[in-house]
């Protein structure tokens, strides 16, 4: 009888054991490597904070170098240096570093007659102010000649004054405004517009144009008054020199032939538009 022949037991290799132990090993999952790493890069952005914030302390806002001795303010009006100071609010041997330039100059540009404000350090221990004025270039009130408004070419109320009665007093602008606000949105822009053109002409024009009063209350045109009794009315445009430029010529020529006539109508209707008394 034949043995039967014996299969000899198959047995697993090193490598098949390592392999299968691997896999059935857990890992840590993925997101926690990110949410480490993240941790990680949050407390060193954190220290880099804290370093630099005493750093900036240290060197800068408790630096005696740096104490405020000097201010100094320069304008092109008629501030003195001491109200600019004054209007600024600093003190002095503040720290450069503490002072909020932007606060500093929000606080003067808060004063109507300031345009704008420019405010800087100039270290080591100094403070530059520079100011841009509001010029007046008009006036108005209920009453011309006493208390009145004086306005700039953008209409803002800039202060109350008795002086300044050279400038043109206008008739017809809405009243209930206050200091710093402005009339531009009313029939008043065209006559503010009217005298700054009028401004920057030549002396010459300037003199035969000496504008008292303007009424702005028409809706087509304004009634300027000059001060030699000359009526002139002139259409609401965005442009006046060459208005301007025929009118003063008017002016002249009625000057040279003596004539009574005062009236200078330079609307498109001309002769149409009922006057009002002078």
């Amino acid at each position: 009888m034949a043995k039967k022949k014996r299969t000899p037991k198959r047995r697993n290799s090193v490598l098949q054991v390592s392999t299968g132990a691997s896999a059935s090993s857990v890992g840590l999952p993925a997101g926690a490597f990110f949410l480490f790493g993240g941790l990680c890069l949050l407390m060193l952005g954190w220290g880099i904070w804290l370093i630099f914030g005493w750093l900036h302390t240290v060197l800068f806002t408790e630096n005696d170098r740096f104490l405020l001795e000097r201010v100094e303010a320069r304008t092109d009006g008629v501030l003195t240096e001491e109200i600019l100071q004054e209007w600024s609010g600093i003190n002095m041997g503040a720290n450069l570093y503490d002072l909020d330039l932007s606060a500093l100059r929000n606080r003067v540009e808060s004063h109507a007659i300031v345009r704008k404000a420019l405010i800087r350090r100039d270290l080591p221990n100094g403070i530059e102010i520079a100011v841009n004025e509001r010029v007046p270039i008009a006036r108005m009130g209920r009453v011309e000649g006493r208390l009145n408004w004086l306005l700039d070419k953008d209409g803002v109320l800039i202060q109350k004054s008795f002086q300044s009665k050279h400038l043109p007093f206008l008739v017809g602008v809405r009243q209930n405004v206050t200091l710093g606000e402005s009339v531009a949105d009313s029939p008043a822009v065209h006559a503010l517009a009217c005298i700054e053109d009028l401004r920057v002409m030549p002396s010459k024009m300037r003199e035969l144009l000496r504008v008292h009063v303007i009424s702005v209350g028409h809706p087509d045109y304004l009634d300027l008054r000059t001060r030699d009794g000359f009526q002139i009315l002139l259409p609401r445009v965005d442009d006046y020199e060459q208005l301007l430029s025929r009118a003063s010529r008017a002016v002249f020529d009625i000057n040279q032939r003596n004539d009574s006539n005062r009236l200078i109508n330079l609307t498109p209707d001309g002769r149409n538009v009922i006057v009002g008394p002078k």
